[in-house]
C-alpha cells in the first residue's frame, strides 16, 4: 500500500523529491533513482511501481492498481535530467520497467510497446549537442582527455571551435517473464562516438558505437548479469554533460569501461540503516593494448587474450544511512594474467603481464545541498580502464614489459543551489611510474573541471563547462603543455 498512499505526489509534479525520499530511506537504491531520473516523465510511476514490486514492496495487484489510476497523468510527472553525483556507472543496475509508449497519451491508456517476443519494451535517449572552444592541439578535440606535446603542432598554440551531435545516445530496455521467481531483464545501449565516415563531407556522419547490451535476473537477495555492461572495478564517474560519451577525468584520475562480462550480485542487509553488496564478474582479458589505423572486422590475440583466462573483477560495497542520506563507500580489485611477444636481437621473447588494480571509491550526500563523490586507485596495467592510457604495458626487453605502475584518482563536490541549478568542481590526476616509460611518454596528466547545469524543464538542460589539463612528459620539460576547453552543452531527454 506505499505505493498507493504516496499517490498525490506524483499528481503534483513532485517524482524526483519522492525518489529521492525513498533512496534516503533505504527503499530504493542509489543506481535505482538514477535509472528513474533518466526515465521519460510518462514512464516514471510504472518504472517505480514496478520497482517496488521487486523489491517485495508491493503487490502484483497494487502495482496494477496504481498504473491503471487515470490520477497518474505522465504530463504532470516530472524527470530530473541534470545528472547528480549517483549517476556514476548506474545505467544498466536493478531496475525493470515495465514501460507504456511514449505519447501525448497518460500512464494509464497509454499501450505497451512490445517485442516480437510480446515483452515490454522502453525507448529512451538523450539528443545533445556540443559546441566547444579549444586552447591547445588535444589528443581528441571535442572530449580532450590530454594535451599534445608542445611543438607537435605545425601551428603552435592554433586554436579551435567546433560543434557535434555524436554524444546522443539512444537505448532499448525490456522486461521478460520471470523465470524460477527471478525478474528478467535488459538493456541495449548505443551512441555515435564509433568513428567518421570516410567522405569529404563525413565529419558530422558520426558511426554508432555499442555501449551496453546485457541481460539480467534479479531475484530478492542475487543478480546474474551477462553481456557488456559498466567494470564494478572504480565504478563511478564525475558529472558532465561536456564528457557524456567517455566519462570524465579519463586519463587522469578516473579508471572506467564497459565490457563483456559475467557476473554475480549478492545483497544483505546488516540493520535497518545499513547493508552491502558483494560484486564478483569474470570479463573480457582485454589489456587495453589494441590498435589499429584502418576500419577492421576481425579480432587478433592480443596480450590479455594471450593469457587464456577471463579477467576477474570484484567489488564490495557498504551503504550507511544517517540522517536520511546513503553513505556509499566501495572496496574494488582488477586482476587479468596476460602475455606480451616481442624479440630482443634475433630471439623470440614471451614476457608475463599481470593487471591489476585496487581502488576505493566514495558517496557522500552530506545534505541535499552537497555531496562529495571520489576515487582514488593504484595497479599496473590497467590501460583498458584508461590509466596510463596508450602506454601501459612496454616494449618486451623494457622496464615497463610487465606492466607500467600507476596511481591517482579523482574527487569531485557537487552543490544542488536548487531543483533547476547545480554546479560541480573536480579535480583528478593519473601518475605512471617515470622509472618504467621511455623518454618522451607521459609520466602525468593532472585536469580541473567545473561546470554549472541549469535545468529549463522536464526535458531540457543546459550545461557550461570549463576544463584545464596539465599534461607532463618524462624528462622533456619544454614538451609540457597546458590546455583549456570551454563547452556549452544542450542535451534532450527522451
Amino acid at each position: 500500500m506505499l505505493f498507493v498512499l504516496l499517490a498525490p505526489a506524483f499528481a503534483q509534479d513532485s517524482a524526483d523529491e519522492l525518489a529521492r525520499i525513498l533512496r534516503d530511506k533505504g527503499v530504493i537504491t542509489n543506481s535505482d533513482l538514477e535509472k528513474l531520473e533518466s526515465t521519460p516523465s510518462e514512464e516514471r510511476v510504472r518504472l517505480l511501481a514496478s520497482l517496488l514490486e521487486v523489491k517485495g514492496v508491493l503487490s502484483a495487484a497494487e502495482v496494477a492498481s496504481v498504473t491503471k489510476n487515470p490520477a497518474y497523468d505522465g504530463q504532470n510527472a516530472s524527470v530530473r535530467l541534470v545528472p547528480t553525483v549517483y549517476t556514476a556507472r548506474a545505467e544498466a543496475a536493478t531496475v525493470q520497467p515495465q514501460a507504456p509508449a511514449k505519447g501525448p497519451e497518460t500512464v494509464s491508456t497509454a499501450p505497451a510497446v512490445t517485442s516480437q517476443s510480446k515483452v515490454p519494451v522502453t525507448l529512451y535517449g538523450t539528443i545533445l549537442l556540443n559546441a566547444f572552444f579549444d586552447t591547445s592541439l588535444n589528443n581528441i578535440e571535442d572530449i580532450p582527455l590530454f594535451a599534445s606535446k608542445k611543438g607537435s603542432d605545425p601551428f603552435p598554440d592554433d586554436k579551435s571551435f567546433a560543434m557535434t551531435a555524436r554524444q546522443t545516445r539512444l537505448g532499448l530496455r525490456f522486461q521478460g517473464p520471470d523465470v524460477m521467481g527471478a525478474k528478467v531483464s535488459g538493456q541495449v545501449e548505443v551512441d555515435f562516438f564509433g568513428g567518421k565516415a570516410a567522405l569529404g563531407n563525413g565529419i558530422n556522419m558520426d558511426l554508432l558505437r555499442i555501449r551496453l547490451a546485457l541481460g539480467r535476473l534479479d531475484w530478492t537477495n542475487f543478480s546474474l548479469v551477462a553481456g557488456q555492461d559498466w567494470s564494478v572495478f572504480a565504478p563511478l564517474n564525475p558529472t558532465s554533460l561536456a564528457s557524456y560519451a567517455i566519462p570524465a577525468m579519463s586519463a587522469s584520475g578516473n579508471p572506467w569501461i564497459r565490457t563483456p562480462q559475467i557476473r554475480g550480485e549478492m545483497r544483505h542487509g546488516l540493520s535497518d540503516t545499513s547493508k552491502f553488496e558483494w560484486q564478483i564478474a569474470a570479463t573480457d582479458p582485454d589489456v587495453g593494448d589494441y590498435q589499429t589505423t584502418q576500419f577492421l572486422t576481425t579480432r587478433s590475440p592480443g596480450i590479455g587474450e594471450r593469457g587464456r583466462m577471463p579477467a576477474l573483477d570484484s567489488r564490495l560495497g557498504f551503504t550507511d544511512t544517517v540522517n536520511d542520506h546513503n553513505f556509499d563507500v566501495g572496496v574494488s580489485a582488477h586482476y587479468g594474467r596476460g602475455k606480451a611477444v616481442g624479440t630482443i636481437g634475433s630471439l623470440n621473447v614471451v614476457q608475463p603481464v599481470d593487471s591489476w588494480g585496487v581502488a576505493l571509491d566514495w558517496s557522500l550526500p552530506f545534505s541535499k545541498y552537497l555531496a562529495l563523490t571520489g576515487e582514488a586507485y593504484e595497479g599496473r596495467a590497467l590501460g583498458i580502464f584508461s590509466v596510463a592510457s596508450g602506454e601501459s604495458v612496454g616494449a618486451v626487453g623494457t622496464p615497463g614489459a610487465h606492466g607500467v605502475l600507476s596511481r591517482g584518482g579523482w574527487a569531485q563536490a557537487q552543490f544542488n543551489f536548487n531543483p533547476k541549478w547545480q554546479l560541480n568542481l573536480a579535480y583528478g590526476i593519473d601518475q605512471p611510474k617515470a622509472s618504467e616509460l621511455p623518454v618522451g611518454s607521459r609520466d602525468r596528466n593532472q585536469t580541473y573541471m567545473a561546470n554549472l547545469m541549469y535545468k529549463l524543464n522536464s526535458s531540457v538542460t543546459f550545461a557550461w563547462e570549463y576544463r584545464r589539463f596539465l599534461t607532463d612528459f618524462r624528462n622533456q620539460l619544454a614538451a609540457n603543455n597546458r590546455g583549456d576547453q570551454a563547452n556549452l552543452a544542450v542535451a534532450y531527454g527522451f
